[in-house]
């Protein structure tokens, strides 16, 4: 009964998974010993937060071949 407040809050949405994703999380929450509810949103929130690295990682890789690009034009220059 304790978790009977939480969960009234908790937002619940249903998702259709195509054939034999079921059973692969399954397998992935076994492995990492969750359930399936918390191996996916542990898989949502990684996703998320993976996401975000790439994007960093994007703004850094073109700020440096900016860099590049005017270094080269610079010394084409001299």
């Amino acid at each position: 009964m304790s978790n009977q407040p939480q969960r009234q809050n908790e937002e619940k949405f249903v998702v259709r998974l195509p054939d034999g994703m079921r059973s692969r999380i399954a397998e992935k929450a076994r492995e990492n010993t969750r359930s399936m509810n918390s191996e996916i949103v542990h898989r949502l929130e990684r996703t998320a937060e993976l996401e975000s690295s790439l994007e960093r990682a994007h703004r850094i890789i073109d700020q440096l071949l900016a860099g590049s690009t005017s270094a080269n034009k610079a010394g084409a220059e001299a």
